[in-house]
């Protein structure tokens, strides 16, 4: 209904135009790729070695919220307008020593079953978990094991392997199921969200870019970044 005063008339015609633009609003996905050895640093609180099962659990669980808040702070800050829903998180980490599953596995085979969906600032962030050793493709060659092994140069020290081009892999493989949907000239509503501290990860996260797939890395305890690359816009901290 419009009256017959002109300013009275633009004024409506503009609050009729807000509505429409609020009611249409795309909800964002977004899909997580964790590295846990970085992301596991939000929580002062580390889990030793020999620490018994239930109270690994519980350090595992507080360090795994305090990450989740802070992602949904840092999403809310960058991307203000959207609703965003965060379907699905991949964890990255030494799952294996040989086949066996390592302390860390077996803590996150039951705390992926008591974690429950939360909602907040407009974005959704759902529980499932699914871990980087099962690899997106779901190749033949998959999942992928012994990705924790004894370090030969230290005795009693464990090292990673495989981790950060298993997290790369399953980016670029995500990247290219999503890009069917990708339209020339228009932003893709889905997002890709690497937390990890490692410059390996970077090449990565830059041919995904390049492919037409936003992504953004939020980094946890690294305080500087290599002053010679371009990553202006795609890392955040948290």
């Amino acid at each position: 209904m419009f009256f017959e005063c002109g300013n009275a008339k633009v004024a409506i015609c503009l609050h009729s135009r807000t509505l429409t633009t609020s009611r249409t609003r795309r909800v964002i996905t977004a899909n997580l790729f964790i590295d846990w050895d970085s992301a596991s640093r939000v929580s002062t609180i580390k889990p030793q070695k020999n620490m018994p099962l239930a109270l690994r659990l519980s350090c595992t669980r507080q360090a795994y919220t305090e990450l989740q808040e802070r992602i949904i702070s840092k999403l809310a800050e960058i991307e203000p307008k959207s609703p965003i829903k965060i379907l699905k998180t991949r964890i990255y980490h030494g799952w294996h020593s040989g086949t066996t599953p390592s302390p860390d596995k077996i803590v996150w085979d039951q705390l992926r079953t008591q974690l429950k969906a939360i909602s907040r600032n407009k974005i959704s962030y759902l529980p499932d978990i699914e871990f980087g050793n099962e690899l997106i493709c779901r190749g033949a060659r998959s999942p992928i094991y012994d990705t924790l092994r004894a370090d030969r140069s230290n005795p009693g020290v464990s090292s990673q392997k495989m981790v950060d081009t298993a997290l790369v892999s399953d980016l670029l493989s995500f990247c290219r199921s999503e890009s069917s949907s990708f339209r020339r000239n228009e932003r893709p509503t889905t997002l890709a969200i690497v937390v990890g501290d490692d410059d390996d990860l970077l090449p990565g996260v830059f041919v995904a870019e390049a492919w037409g797939l936003p992504t953004y890395v939020f980094r946890v305890t690294r305080a500087h970044d290599n002053k010679h690359l371009s990553t202006d816009g795609i890392i955040h901290r948290i």
